[in-house]
């Protein structure tokens, strides 16, 4: 007789690891009987993929694995609520290649997990690749680890005609905003009576609370000034015609504010890019991410296309408890 779930990798990374069910089996149900030792191989690998050729429920299986949703508010990606605790993986441009980032990693508190379900497959490209945070921060050379260490970043970002702060903090209350800017560390200033501009310092260099591990846990190499093409710009932009420097939607600078030169931002790319892995999706499928363990980010792709995200447990309140 054949195992309910079958456990298999893609790539010699073994990012993500996969589980890949029979019919018969309820894939929520084995998921909250294996729940510790699932997390256990979520923290040896980063990811873990549930694949079964019955779409499992998507609540369900986030309780199944015992994650406490979060909400997505303040983020840097351009995303639409669909139901409670669930939102649209990403609006991007179809064109446009996402960088591989952890989110909410430019500020003082981030979900440590991820949950994507696949709703519509894309049938040209539009992967999710991965990559093991972990060997990018041991990967880098030498020097460049050490500056990101002992400087830290400084992210600025400005909230304009597509991004708008309306859009990215859920709220029209500009006092609303500025509290929770204030509970996240970041810095408001208001430009032109009704348009925003943040400021946020952070280490570059994070511990993960589980494992102990010191990961690569920024995003110095997708918010600075010369990763900014004119594809993100326009997707970004924030004024209708994509002209007001002084709200440039992402940039980042060393903690004391001097700049980064693009060299090391090159750099640390294409440390990004060799360690970065990716599979096609399927209907149904559900990638959970450690968000500190792996990065994740999204390939261009042509025609429909839809993955949805739920975002779970706090890293402060797991700090606190």
């Amino acid at each position: 007789m054949p195992e309910p779930v079958r456990r298999t990798v893609y790539n010699k990374e073994q990012l993500p690891l996969v589980f890949e069910a029979t019919p018969e089996t309820d894939i929520n149900a084995w998921i909250k009987e294996h729940r510790e030792e699932l997390r256990e191989d979520l923290h040896r690998h980063g990811a873990l993929l549930f694949r079964s050729p019955v779409r499992p429920d998507f609540d369900g299986l986030v309780d199944a694995f015992g994650g406490r949703a979060v909400e997505y508010q303040g983020g840097a990606a351009i995303r639409s609520r669909v139901s409670e605790n669930t939102y649209t993986a990403s609006e991007y441009p179809e064109e446009l290649d996402i960088r591989l980032h952890s989110e909410f990693c430019y500020s003082n508190d981030w979900p440590m997990l991820l949950f994507f379900q696949c709703d519509i497959a894309p049938s040209d490209r539009g992967q999710t690749p991965l990559a093991n945070n972990r060997a990018i921060l041991r990967d880098l050379p030498e020097d460049i680890r050490r500056q990101f260490a002992e400087r830290g970043l400084l992210y600025v970002r400005g909230y304009g005609y597509n991004r708008t702060w309306q859009r990215s903090y859920e709220t029209a209350d500009r006092e609303a905003v500025e509290k929770l800017c204030a509970d996240e560390g970041r810095r408001v200033e208001w430009i032109g009576g009704d348009q925003l501009r943040t400021y946020e310092n952070r280490p570059a260099i994070a511990s993960h609370p589980y494992t102990g591990e010191d990961v690569w846990f920024n995003y110095a190499h997708g918010f600075h000034i010369s990763r900014m093409d004119s594809g993100i710009r326009e997707a970004l932009s924030t004024s209708p015609d994509d002209s007001d420097e002084q709200l440039w939607p992402n940039n980042v600078f060393w903690g004391d504010g001097s700049e980064i030169d693009a060299e090391t931002i090159s750099v640390v790319n294409d440390v990004v890019e060799r360690h970065s892995v990716q599979f096609d999706w399927e209907v149904g499928d559900t990638l959970v991410v450690d968000n500190m363990l792996s990065a994740h980010g999204r390939r261009p792709f042509s025609g429909p296309r839809r993955i949805l995200l739920k975002t779970a447990e706090s890293y402060l309140s797991l700090r606190k408890n």
